[in-house]
């Protein structure tokens, strides 16, 4: 009995193997050295490090994959950038794992494949090797797609030694020597985790916990208590020395607790399942939880409690229906049919046993299930008195065993065999079967190795306690700091509360001449304000007069243009009337600035984009009536003081007058570009630029007797800036000046 159930925990032990999570770089960490590193490979590298962390991030949040795809892609295209063949190709892989995290195993097959195509191609061995094995994740852990993994995974091996990735190597070793176990070739299994255990020891890496603990679980299946003990506590040590908290641990406390069950120690067993049940638990893993509640249940049917396992087991399955998973539905059918065995109520086993036999189809002579099928069912036939029934699981149970060489199952299975033998009268049967199991059981059990358990658990205990005292040590050397920080702060506390003292008596004194000064400054104050009020109300009156200025002296301009135009009807000569136009615009331009002025909350300046397109809308239909000539405005948005803009509006009134009426007389159409655009030093550049015809050779600007250019010569003066024409496929009029600081009413400020 005692065989059959330790045995039952092993097989289910190698089911567990699944649930360990991959720890993950610190995010913190990762950003900062990203934020360090200019744009090279080792960014890239950093981008898919990031990448690879939120793929590996526990959950199942969508805005995990979506970080994971953007730093995958940023990372592409960095590496295209560098031409790094090594980043592109990993790049390629991760894109794949992250398609399948998201469900879409077609697309990420064919990525996986794609990824591997280029790193063949550019020759580069370790990127070949991750391809390899990101294709084999591809494959399940049974029968043939367990052989295809296994084969894949062996082709990325050597590729990894050749391109001197030790850790890589080690890694896929230790994958290749779980699954050799999975397909219950132990000894093969053993062979490689060692070579991944020498890998890792020769280049010192230190998170070995988890071949630690694969190593301690292939000994208890081939019965090597000693080996199984030794690296199920060195996993726990070495989980310990690395602050191991993730899923991996719940691995390694459950595997110990199952060595340790097999050792008949109970206590102990229980101990550690309960630390692995705290981790699933912390986890919210749900089959973990089930998995180490089923193997405490088995503990408690070992030491004969067959009432409170079948609780336990009813709660259990209570609360975590197995529903989903096959293996834990055929485990919780089996348990059940054992505690009703346990407790003889066999009617109520037999329910469970028929649906047992109903399983036995298709599960029954698969190693990894036929001891959760055939022991109960090979049981209940001995117990029910049909003993002809139970030969047909026996045998299959013994040529399972046979063939993996698992001497545990084959000491178990040889027992009960014996058992069911004499009752049927086979005495010699019997007896061979009964000598069968003494010789394994003997061979599993022996008292070398019961001395070896013993030094390896006292040896365990030794560290554990010089582990505690040092632990005690540097508690007592923390608590005499905290002692002696606790004497310096009263020592500072009650110094303080002396200056205090002294402080609080200069304040109160501090304060009774502050608040004499407080009243004064507060009738200071008061007179202040007043005088204040007084000041913003002429502010706004001057302000009101300015705008009544502008908006009278706009008036006045707009009388003179009337009368302008009221004379011009009775004069007949051609000259005198052009005089008296360009008379009119010229006021005109002034006339808009101080009507702009007075519109305006802010008296002193002219928005000169506003103004500019205004001035040249009108001049172009007082000009252009036929809309022939075409106005580009390119003008930045800049204020002026009065000062600047007046005469800026009549030099463009006289450039852009001067332009529609000579530059496209043979034409009759063309285009004239106005810009204002800033120079360094707080400089403008104003110009005034055509396509026409130009000025005719020969002329001279600064010896003319035309009053345009006489009037933008010296306007530009009053600028103080700086006039030029360009007589270049058409004219082009410009005028560089500096701004004028201003106060809020537009004065200028010198």
């Amino acid at each position: 009995m005692r065989l059959s159930i330790y045995m039952l925990i092993l097989l289910f032990a190698s089911a567990f193997n699944t649930i360990c999570a991959q720890s993950v770089p610190h995010l913190k960490t990762l950003r900062q050295k990203l934020a360090e590193n200019k744009a090279d490979t080792v960014k890239a590298d950093l981008l898919l490090e990031l990448g690879r962390y939120y793929l590996n991030k526990p959950g199942e949040l969508t805005s995990d994959m979506d970080s994971a795809f953007l730093f995958n892609k940023q990372a592409r295209q960095l590496s295209t950038t560098l031409k790094y063949t090594a980043g592109i190709s990993q790049s390629m892989v991760l894109e794949s794992q992250v398609y399948r995290e998201k469900g879409d195993n077609i697309k990420a097959k064919k990525l996986t494949q794609h990824a591997l195509q280029y790193a063949q191609k550019y020759h580069l061995l370790k990127q070949t090797a991750d391809s390899w094995l990101a294709l084999s994740d591809f494959y399940g852990i049974e029968n043939d797609e367990l052989a295809e993994r296994i084969k894949l995974t062996e082709m990325a091996i050597p590729l990894y030694e050749r391109a001197g990735y030790k850790k890589e190597q080690a890694d896929s070793l230790k994958s290749l020597g779980d699954y050799y176990h999975l397909q219950a070739d132990n000894a093969k299994a053993l062979k490689l985790l060692e070579q991944s255990l020498n890998i890792y020891t020769s280049i010192r890496y230190k998170e070995i916990q988890g071949v630690y603990d694969l190593l301690g679980y292939l000994n208890a299946r081939t019965g090597n208590d000693v080996l199984a003990l030794k690296y199920g506590l060195l996993a726990v040590k070495t989980a310990g020395q690395v602050k191991d908290t993730t899923m991996q641990l719940c691995t390694i406390y459950n595997r110990l607790a199952i060595t340790y069950n097999g050792l008949k120690k109970a206590d102990e067993a229980y101990y550690y399942y309960q630390k692995a049940l705290g981790v699933a638990q912390r986890y919210k893993a749900v089959d973990a939880i089930q998995q180490i509640k089923f193997n405490q249940i088995i503990l408690m049917m070992g030491i004969h409690k067959p009432g409170q396992s079948l609780k336990e087991l009813t709660e259990v399955v209570t609360k975590y229906p197995p529903n989903q998973n096959t293996r834990l539905k055929i485990t919780s059918l089996s348990l059940f049919a054992k505690i009703y065995m346990d407790m003889k109520q066999l009617p109520k086993a037999k329910r469970f046993v028929d649906s047992l036999l109903y399983y036995y189809t298709d599960f029954g002579k698969e190693f990894g299930y036929a001891p959760f099928v055939n022991e109960p069912i090979i049981r209940y036939y001995f117990l029910s008195g049909q003993l002809a029934g139970a030969y047909p699981y026996l045998k299959t149970n013994d040529s399972l065993a046979r063939l993996r060489h698992n001497l545990t199952t084959i000491a178990a299975n040889e027992l009960m065999w014996s058992k069911v033998d004499s009752v049927s009268g086979k005495l010699t049967g019997a007896l061979q079967h009964y000598q069968q199991y003494k010789k394994v059981s003997d061979s599993l059990k022996n008292i070398d190795q019961k001395k070896q358990i013993s030094t390896l658990q006292y040896q365990f205990d030794i560290d554990n306690k010089n582990r505690d005292i040092l632990v005690l040590k540097q508690n007592g050397l923390l608590q005499k700091n905290r002692i002696n920080r606790e004497m310096a702060i009263r020592n500072i506390v009650l110094g303080g509360l002396v200056i205090l003292m002294i402080f609080l008596g200069l304040v109160y004194s501090r304060y009774n001449v502050k608040k004499r000064s407080n009243i004064l400054l507060t009738q200071k104050q008061n007179e202040i304000n007043n005088q204040n009020q007084v000041l913003v109300k002429l502010l706004n009156e001057k302000e009101w007069l300015l705008k009544e200025i502008h908006h009278r002296v706009k008036n006045n301009l707009q009388i003179v243009i009337s009368l302008l135009n009221t004379q011009s009807a009775y004069l007949e000569n051609e000259d005198a009337l052009q005089a008296i136009k360009n008379s009119q615009h010229r006021m005109h331009a002034m006339s808009l600035i101080h009507q702009k002025l007075y519109q305006s909350d802010n008296v002193g300046t002219i928005d000169m984009s506003v103004y500019i397109h205004e001035l040249v809308e009108y001049l172009s239909e007082s000009f252009n009536r036929d809309k022939n000539v075409v106005m580009n405005i390119n003008v930045i948005p800049v204020k002026l003081a009065v000062s600047q803009a007046v005469p800026l509006g009549l030099i463009l009134n006289e450039a852009i007058s001067n332009a529609i009426k000579y530059a496209f007389k043979e034409t009759g159409k063309g285009s004239i570009d106005i810009k204002l655009q800033p120079l360094q030093n707080e400089k403008y550049l104003l110009c005034i630029a055509d396509n026409g015809r130009g000025l005719p050779d020969g002329f001279d600007p600064y010896n003319i007797s035309s009053l345009g250019m006489s009037l933008m010569l010296g306007l530009c003066q009053q600028l103080d800036g700086e006039f030029f024409l360009e007589n270049s496929s058409g004219l082009r009029v410009c005028v560089t000046f500096k701004a004028m600081e201003f106060n809020n009413l537009g004065a200028e400020i010198s």
